[in-house]
């Protein structure tokens, strides 16, 4: 950016481009899904492991761009979290999987914190389709 009349252009241009309805209809679905706790302890053993593949590997999944520190909050939030916990049997559906993952961004820098609040929808969202059927994910398989 250049000037502040870019900078409004470019926000302006964000807010327009927005589709808030498609965006909330996803929210409403996330809802829909649950995940066993073995499903949810190897999503998250799974996501331990993502960032020690070989870069090759890598790029054919889909990323989380969250560390050990915020994933440690994610399984301590699992069973203690007042609001997004799992279920007396287990499961937990990808609204409270999403609110965990966005709850354990709260202590992220503000260098990371975007990146990573884009990133809890979209990954919560192919895990998502994935239960649906329509792509495979490496963290369920």
């Amino acid at each position: 950016m250049n000037s502040i009349g870019q900078l409004k252009a470019c926000i302006r241009s964000l807010i327009e481009c927005f589709n808030a309805p498609y965006h909330m209809h996803g929210l409403r679905k996330l809802s829909e899904y649950n995940l066993t706790e073995k499903q949810f302890a190897q999503l998250i053993g799974r996501c331990r492991l993502y960032q020690h593949l070989p870069k090759n590997e890598q790029t054919t999944i889909t990323p989380l761009l969250y560390g050990d520190n915020q994933l440690s909050a994610i399984c301590k939030d699992y069973y203690r979290d007042d609001s997004f916990s799992r279920a007396a049997n287990g499961n937990i559906n990808l609204w409270r999987l999403y609110n965990l993952l966005t709850g354990s961004n709260k202590s992220s820098y503000i260098d990371s914190f975007l990146d990573r609040s884009v990133n809890a929808y979209y990954f919560t969202e192919q895990i998502r389709w994935a239960l649906e059927g329509r792509n495979e994910s490496w963290y369920l398989n």
